[in-house]
Parts: structure tokens; C-alpha cells; sequence
């Protein structure tokens, strides 16, 4: 069968090569008819690719739905959207393929280098793909469905064929993150993260953070980003200033586009990055501050996922690590942050956050929804405070007392700061 360059696309024996062994080895409308194959070329990339139709029956045998930004990595961690097998839009979807009905402008990687028994991987269109799998394997249905097929990627064509694969408004910002930086960082991130315990071994960070029980991209970058802002602050502050000061938490940016200050932190350190002493410390207690959190309240009569996972909070993590960065050159302190705090009197968790979630400062608005929940400075300021001020005693704990004494600190604190005096 003829194979014609789209005249909007250049030339390139590689790819022309690559689609006639794909069209060899995949059964397809047009291989079928005898019809021309054209390829195409994206305007943006200049990812190649061709426009073809594929029956259910083969889809079952060629289609994998495991993905991956790295082709060469012999780890199978996902890069896609997990397949929401009980969703209604899902069900209805395979009720309809089950119907006989067509779908369109999937949009699928042929590669061999990884799982070469099923050749094409999706990157647009997984629910649909799994419904013409399942009504084929269940009902036997099989009708051709059009596919959009790319060939020869880059790792920056691939991460961007991601990307607009899964632009839409149910996608969150998590599998971006994923996305971005398992295609520019690599999976230093997450092995850091499973070795001082933030993830499970085998765990990859979610692709939507609001739907997990772990640690998203995001936490983990902006973990790393607090503490070494921590850091280079505490170095400058003597032992009687620690308190006098309002602290910056910084949360990384989420999204299409790599945080600039986590870019600019891991070139700056590169590999010493993950080595750091101090951090892994630091990790390691902030993973079993989490445990304990975590456990007392799956163990209580208070089991909401919102104060099992206070420690993850943004406001809370990015807290937690700035302090335990400001407090490298403040050794007393510092071991007194890197232990769990007991629970106070008559409550289950070190954290308190059914108390967290109750408190309200007199000048806090009618809609505030209590300490360290949301993510603004604001609230990563104030439990700065409330950590540093916990630091001070090795039996303090998270209690109302601390919580009030900690934010009005903050306030007298703001309010000097903006240039007001006792005069």
C-alpha cells in the first residue's frame, strides 16, 4: 500500500520505515482496502503521525493502556489517568460501544520498546479504549473506531502529546506534575520519596491528589523548596530571634509549567540534592509524624480523610519543612521539631486537627475554615509559628493554648512588621 508525507509535512525515512512495520504488523481499515497512508506532521512539535481505523477485536490484542514518558525506563509506573472503571460517564461509554457505536480521535504511541506484544500505547482516549476492549471480550462486538496514531517521539513530544491528550477540565493538576517531572527531572523525586518513607515502595505519586491518601508532586517538590528556604534563613537568625521573625513557607507552583525556584534548587545541588543529611532527616520525621497522625485517626471515632491527612496539608507540609530548615543551625530546637508531638489531653492526634479545623482568630473572617487548611501564605505563616513555637518545649503540645499563643505571636508580629511602634 502507498504511503504519502502530507505536503505540510517534511520527509523522514525513520518515520516512513516505523509506519510500514506499524501497518505489518496492525491489522487496519485502510491495509485492509488497500487505501493510501498519509503522515502527517503536528505543527507545534512536529510529532509525525497518521489517521487510521482499527477494529475492536485487533484493539484488544495491540492496545496497552500503561503508558510511559520513558520508554527506556524498565520501571512500569504509569503516566496516565487511572481508568475510573465505576464512573457513570465509563459505564455509559461501555454500554455504548457495546451498542455497536464509534469512537474517534484516540490518540495512541506505537513503540516496542517496552511491552512490544501490544505496540500501541495510549495516551488519549483510555475509557474509551477500555470500553472497546471490554465490550469485545464480553459481547464479542468489534466495528472499526479511528485512531490517530504517532511514531519516532521525542521525550518532549511525547510529554506534550500527554499533555493535550489529557487537557480537560476533570484532569487535575497532579498528573501534570507527574507528567513533567518524570520527563524533566527523571524519578529522582519519587525514589527520594521512597526512601525516607513519603511513598510506599512501588507507589508513584498520584495522578489527582485530591482522590489519594499520599504525596503529591507538589508536596514533595514544595517540601524540598521550604527547607532549604528554611535553611538559608536560619543560617542568618541568632537563637533569641527565632521567634521574632514571620516566616515564608513556599508552595510550588502546580500545573503545565515546572516551579522555577524547584528547577533553579535541584540545578543549583544536582545530585547532592538527595544526599543531603539534614533533609533526610528531616523527611524521615516528617514521614512518621505523618504515620502517627495518620494511624490515631483511622483508629478514632473521628476517621475523616481530611484529618488523616492534616500532615499533608500544604499549608502544614510547607510549614513543618521551613521550620525544620530554619532550625538546622538551631540544634536544641531542632531535635525538639523532629519528634511527633504527643497528643493533647483527651485527644487522639499529634496534630489536633479536629481543634485546627475549629479555630478562628478574632480577625479571621465568618468563612474561615480553621487553622492550616487553606494553602495561602497567609496560613503556611501561621503554622510556621505554631511549629516554632512547639519547638521550644519537648513536652509542649498541639494543644488550644499553643494554637492561640502561636497565632497571636504571628499577628503582633505582621503588625510591627508593617511599621506601626508602641508609641
Amino acid at each position: 500500500m502507498e504511503i504519502i508525507f502530507d505536503k505540510k509535512a517534511e520527509k523522514n525515512e525513520k518515520v516512513e520505515k516505523t509506519v510500514t512495520e506499524f501497518l505489518e504488523n496492525v491489522d487496519t481499515l485502510e491495509k485492509a482496502k488497500d487505501m493510501p497512508i498519509y503522515i502527517f506532521q503536528d505543527g507545534v512539535k512536529n510529532s509525525y503521525y497518521i489517521r487510521c481505523a482499527i477494529t475492536g477485536k485487533t484493539v484488544v490484542d495491540v492496545v496497552s493502556l500503561d503508558a510511559r514518558l520513558n520508554p527506556d525506563s524498565g520501571e512500569t509506573f504509569r503516566d496516565n489517568r487511572e481508568i475510573l472503571i465505576t464512573h457513570n460517564t465509563f459505564l455509559r461509554m461501555k454500554a455504548d460501544a457495546e451498542k455497536e457505536r464509534e469512537f474517534n480521535d484516540i490518540i495512541a504511541e506505537y513503540v516496542t520498546s517496552y511491552i512490544p506484544e501490544k505496540p500501541l500505547k495510549i495516551w488519549g482516549g483510555q475509557h474509551r479504549s477500555r470500553a472497546i476492549m471490554d465490550a469485545y471480550q464480553e459481547k464479542k462486538v468489534s466495528r472499526y473506531h479511528g485512531f490517530r496514531v504517532f511514531f519516532c517521539l521525542s521525550k518532549e513530544q511525547r510529554t506534550e502529546l500527554a499533555f493535550i491528550s489529557n487537557t480537560s477540565i476533570a484532569v487535575s493538576n497532579d498528573l501534570f506534575d507527574r507528567q513533567l517531572e518524570e520527563t524533566y527531572m527523571g524519578p529522582a523525586l519519587r525514589k527520594w520519596c521512597t526512601r525516607v518513607g513519603l511513598l510506599k515502595q512501588g507507589e508513584d505519586f498520584p495522578d489527582v491528589g485530591a482522590h489519594s491518601e499520599r504525596i503529591t508532586t507538589q508536596g514533595a517538590r514544595s517540601f524540598l523548596v521550604s527547607y532549604f528556604k528554611g535553611k538559608a534563613i536560619g543560617d542568618q537568625v541568632i537563637d533569641t530571634e527565632l521567634d521574632r521573625n514571620v516566616y515564608e513557607p513556599y508552595l510550588c507552583q502546580t500545573g503545565a509549567f515546572l516551579d522555577e525556584e524547584y528547577r533553579q534548587l535541584t540545578e543549583k545541588m544536582g545530585a547532592d540534592l538527595w544526599t543531603d543529611k539534614g533533609l533526610n532527616e528531616a523527611a524521615k520525621a516528617f514521614a512518621k509524624l505523618h504515620k502517627a497522625q495518620y494511624d490515631a485517626i483511622r483508629k478514632s471515632t473521628m476517621n475523616f480523610k481530611v484529618f488523616r491527612m492534616k500532615a499533608m496539608v500544604p499549608a502544614v507540609l510547607t510549614a513543618w519543612a521551613y521550620v525544620a530548615g530554619v532550625l538546622q543551625a538551631h540544634p536544641d530546637r531542632l531535635k525538639v521539631h523532629l519528634t511527633v508531638p504527643q497528643a493533647p489531653k483527651g485527644l487522639p492526634d499529634p496534630l489536633n486537627a479536629q481543634e485546627m479545623s475549629q479555630f478562628r482568630y478574632y480577625q479571621d473572617i465568618e468563612t474561615y475554615r480553621g487553622l492550616g487548611t487553606r494553602a495561602i501564605m497567609k496560613d503556611r505563616q501561621r503554622m510556621a509559628q505554631v511549629f516554632l513555637a512547639r519547638s521550644m518545649d519537648p513536652e509542649a503540645t498541639l494543644d488550644k493554648k499553643l494554637l492561640n499563643q502561636a497565632v497571636n505571636q504571628f499577628a503582633a508580629l505582621r503588625f510591627f512588621a508593617k511599621g506601626y511602634t508602641t508609641t
